[in-house]
């Protein structure tokens, strides 16, 4: 790569990361949402029932090594669908955002951090988990459920 070129580009991208801007496909919440789905993890992390994430979760999740992961979760169930938010009781920053199919057997579990920025998909299909490519389908299902929590536990924050 030519210098000026060279240059140039990391001009940008330093640019880039001071600002907090990102490069194409990451995204990010509005500062409104980002403020209500802040004050639903603290909602969460204070008020939220004590549970465990299964030690297979945890390390598919890059959460811990094949241990239990204690969490405060906050669940709403629709039929036989589950929605929950869990917030790491050792670091306050991981949350996961799952949506369970019971008829199917199938969740799809979003590794997030505090301000809303999804990190990692986990997809388990009959009992069965793998870490998932983040693709834009799952981009927008997890800007959906950062939606549904936000406005369920945060909605009071302006």
């Amino acid at each position: 790569m030519p210098k000026k070129v060279r240059l140039r580009f990391t001009v940008v991208a330093a640019f880039l990361l001071s600002t907090g801007l990102s490069l194409p496909g990451q995204t990010h919440p509005s500062p409104r949402v980002q403020k209500q789905f802040a004050a639903a993890v603290d909602q969460t992390f204070r008020n939220g029932v004590q549970a465990k994430l299964p030690p297979h979760i945890s390390t598919l999740l890059g959460i811990s090594k094949e241990q239990e992961s204690p969490v405060r979760q906050n669940v709403e169930r629709s039929g036989t669908r589950v929605k929950g938010i869990d917030v790491s009781t050792a670091n306050k920053n991981d949350v996961v955002l799952f949506v369970v199919d019971e008829t199917a057997n199938d969740q799809t579990l979003y590794l997030t951090s505090a301000a809303g920025r999804l990190r990692r998909v986990v997809s388990v299909k009959a009992g069965v988990g793998a870490v998932s490519r983040v693709t834009e389908k799952h981009r927008k299902a997890f800007q959906q459920e950062r939606q549904f929590w936000a406005e369920r536990l945060g909605a009071g924050t302006k």
